[in-house]
């Protein structure tokens, strides 16, 4: 089945989009939903991004802490968190379409701010990676919305 005028148009309106969020300084690379959880982070908690977006582990600096960031924002119901070694702090930020948050949430994206000592007493899965559930996250750690 050949690709249809409507589906190239709205690639194209991707694509377009993509590169209008670069010239804006939100997103900094091809990884898109990392890239804007990135600029959540920093827009909403402060963050200083890692001059590099390469950095061993963390992705920027809060308050002189160095902090992984990771996004959820569909149907995984786990999300991947790196080596809490690695990291001070991991900010896990929900999209509004993440199955991992609470459905009466009102904010679009709900932040979480938790201690890597937290993440550390998770025990590993099967394959050896630490990963978080939605039962994992502690509501003491979610960042209230500003108003």
């Amino acid at each position: 089945m050949p690709i249809t005028e409507e589906q190239m148009n709205a690639i194209d309106e991707f694509f377009a989009a993509a590169e209008r969020l670069k010239a804006l300084g939100i997103i900094r690379s091809d990884r898109y939903l990392g890239d804007i959880a990135e600029f959540i982070a920093k827009t909403q908690l402060g963050m200083t991004m890692a001059a590099s977006c390469r950095e061993p582990g963390h992705d920027g600096h809060i308050d002189g802490k160095r902090v992984q960031v990771k996004f959820n924002g569909g149907t995984s119901i786990t999300i991947d968190v790196g080596n809490p070694a690695t990291y001070d702090e991991l900010i896990v930020i929900l999209g509004p379409n993440s199955v991992m948050r609470a459905p009466d949430l009102p904010e679009p994206y709900v932040i979480y701010q938790i201690p890597s000592e937290i993440v550390k007493q998770k025990s590993p899965h099967r394959d050896g990676k630490l990963r978080l559930a939605k039962g994992d996250l502690p509501a003491q750690c979610r960042v209230q919305p500003s108003a």
